[in-house]
């Protein structure tokens, strides 16, 4: 069973806390605010409340085969480098710390943290180009340039198959998946013909998949292109 800590227990530590507890893993929750853990007494997980966090206290209260470390520290930025320091130094393989600004993260990932988040801007980046368009059902940034987008499928496919489509040599996309009206997502088959109703799971760029939505045959599928606002969000978040 693999072992999970979270220090600090702020919004985004919480919601993870909520999904591991439904997970088959052992977690364990330290904070300074008793309250904060008190809320948790009554959860399968082991708690501790810390007041001074120093390496000593990590490596008394933290097994030695913890796999890894979920870092919240809210706006204390320099309890949150301190506490993704002593991890590295304590050698947890995974250490996920939330960051409040550019600069921030910069210094976790010099300290140690494998992997840092922005929990308010990734959320951002997920959520205002769907209110931005009438047809964007999903959108997920993935890495770099890469996005994962759920939309129903433009006209110009409509009555082609995957193969004669070619969607990856004419706009580099590549289908992930299809969901039937009133179905579920399944893989695709490279004879399956598209249809009205369809909706498909594409990952590619912005501008790769503005390729396909901006095709100019008659009757278009989007009133508005949506894919004209995802630049915006390829910004690093603001200091």
């Amino acid at each position: 069973m693999k072992r999970i800590a979270i220090l600090g227990l702020g919004q985004f530590s919480k919601s993870v806390l909520t999904e591991l507890l439904e997970l088959k893993v052992e977690v364990f929750i330290i904070d300074k605010d008793r309250q904060a853990i008190d809320a948790y007494k009554d959860i399968s997980a082991h708690a501790a409340v810390v007041d001074i966090l120093t390496i000593d206290n990590l490596r008394r209260i933290l097994p030695e085969s913890t796999d890894a470390v979920i870092i919240d520290m809210g706006s204390s930025i320099e309890a949150s480098i301190l506490a993704t320091s002593y991890c590295a130094k304590l050698r947890i393989k995974t250490i996920i710390a939330r960051a409040e600004t550019s600069a921030h993260a910069e210094i976790l990932e010099l300290v140690g943290a494998t992997k840092v988040v922005f929990p308010d801007q990734e959320a951002a980046k997920r959520i205002t180009p769907i209110l931005l368009s009438s047809v964007l059902l999903n959108y997920l940034p993935v890495s770099g340039k890469l996005i994962i987008a759920e939309l129903p499928l433009p006209d110009v496919l409509l009555g082609k198959t995957l193969i004669s489509s070619e969607l990856r040599r004419r706009y580099g996309l590549n289908l992930l998946s299809i969901r039937e009206a009133d179905g579920e997502f399944a893989a695709c088959e490279p004879g399956y013909v598209f249809k009205h109703g369809d909706v498909g799971l594409f990952a590619g760029s912005d501008e790769e998949l503005n390729r396909l939505t901006s095709t100019p045959e008659k009757g278009s599928w989007h009133k508005t292109n949506p894919m004209q606002f995802f630049k915006f969000f390829n910004r690093k978040p603001k200091e």
